[in-house]
Parts: C-alpha cells; structure tokens; sequence
C-alpha cells in the first residue's frame, strides 16, 4: 500500500468514528422527550433542544467539509496529495475539537 492510500485510509476511518459520534448525538437529540413540566421547565426544554439542533448543523457542516477535504484528497495527482492531506487533516481537526466542544456543553 501506497502512502496515499494509506493516509486516505487513515482519515476514512477518523471520519467513520465522527460519523459514529453524529449518529450518538442524533439519536440523543431525537430522543429528548418533554416530561410534565411546568411552563418554565418546558421552555428551557425547548431552548436545548435548539440549541443541541444547532449545533448539530454546524458539526455536519464541519463533517461535510472534511469529506470534501478527503475527496480532494484522493482525486489529487501526485505533487498534491500531501497538501491535500494536510487540508483534510485540519478540517477533521476541527471537526474533532467541535465534538469536543459540545460534549463540553451539553455534559456528554
């Protein structure tokens, strides 16, 4: 196997956990059910539940452009690809301190 195989290979598989990780966060969106609460209980309920949406937007925003970042990647000839694998390395970079982030903020 090539380098450029194996760092595609390498970085397919971080995406794979991070799409792991969207799918967690997904289902712990979809799963938030409002309880009998009172108004002000239920307000705050649904100010979570926006904000956790939106952040889910912007991580699959992030996602979206590393897969890109991979693509080009792998469609770079061989004077390029190295360049291109540092890009895709920093937008999974990113994409990694986001999860960091909201896992920080919602206590995941």
């Amino acid at each position: 196997m090539n380098a450029k195989a194996f760092d595609l290979e390498r970085l397919r598989a971080e995406l794979k956990l991070w799409d792991a990780e969207m799918a967690h966060l997904e289902e712990k969106v979809s799963t938030l059910e409002p309880q009998a609460q009172s108004a002000m209980q239920s307000e705050a309920h649904d100010m979570l539940q926006a904000m956790l949406e939106e952040e889910l937007v912007r991580l699959r925003q992030l996602r979206n452009e590393a897969e890109q970042e991979l693509q080009r990647m792998e469609q770079a000839g061989e004077a390029e690809w190295k360049i291109q694998g540092e890009r895709a390395e920093r937008a999974l970079g990113r994409l990694g301190d986001a999860f960091e982030l909201s896992r920080s903020r919602f206590g995941e």
